[in-house]
């Protein structure tokens, strides 16, 4: 199935029960999907405690952010309240009628705005974690880069890899490729030896590009060959046999 949209995963981090079967087992195989709840249950989990005991990492997002969720309250309520006139309005001068309880009012009227509201704070905490992580890095030097050519199997595949070096010595490679995920499978980046006799994991490659840390001490000219594979989650860590694309830094 594709991927979960973001209002009800936001409603999930909130703890309503909207997920159906179908929905809570791809929750639980899609990489994609988990780390968005994640994101979304930090957030709510910050907003519900104190504010001495909010999780460290969560940094004040942008200004734009707290301007678009003033947006989505204010439509949001603007079209609740419409509704809501004209009903009290009319129930001025029709025979009374058994009200609708309250709370269910009250949930149905705020509750997409605070969808909204949680979704636009991940994404903003996000961008400000990385606002804040790109502005402590100061500027970055390009020390290799490499072409990732399709493996067999995979013509037409391609994609990219480039390792940045920050002032204070940290290494990370970003890895881009341009190939389609089959269902049930995910990707993962791997640096290899030239003969294949070794091999270190980066991680895993959510969507058509990331961003990794390089381990301290790891000689790119020990591990100079790119390879991103097809991985399939039986939990087995080991690398798959199967790659996707693969490049040589040291080309």
């Amino acid at each position: 199935m594709s991927h979960i949209d973001d209002e009800t995963l936001a409603l999930h981090a909130l703890g309503e029960p909207v997920l159906d079967a179908a929905q809570r087992d791809h929750l639980r195989t899609c990489p994609t999907c988990a780390t968005a709840v994640r994101g979304l249950g930090r957030v709510v989990e910050g907003a519900r405690a104190p504010a001495a005991a909010a999780p460290a990492d969560l940094v004040a997002p942008p200004p734009g952010v707290w301007a678009r969720v003033r947006e989505e309250l204010e439509d949001t309520a603007g079209a609740a309240d419409a509704p809501a006139a004209q009903s009290e309005s009319s129930e001025s001068t029709a025979p009374a009628a058994r009200p609708e309880p309250s709370d269910l009012r009250a949930r149905r009227r705020w509750l997409p705005a605070l969808v909204a509201a949680c979704t636009a704070l991940v994404l903003g905490v996000a961008g400000g974690v990385l606002w804040e992580r790109r502005g402590d890095e100061g500027a970055e030097t390009t020390v290799a880069v490499a072409e990732l050519d399709a493996l067999p199997g995979w013509q037409g595949a391609s994609g990219e890899a480039v390792v940045h070096e920050s002032p204070d010595g940290r290494r990370q490679i970003v890895v881009s490729v341009d190939a389609p995920v089959p269902e049930g499978t995910y990707r993962e980046v791997w640096l290899l030896r030239p003969d294949i006799s070794g091999l270190v994991s980066l991680g895993m490659l959510d969507g058509d590009q990331g961003r990794f840390d390089l381990p301290a001490g790891l000689d790119l000219a020990d591990y100079p060959l790119v390879d991103v594979s097809e991985e399939h989650f039986d939990g087995d860590p080991a690398h798959s046999g199967e790659s996707v694309v693969r490049g040589d830094l040291s080309a």
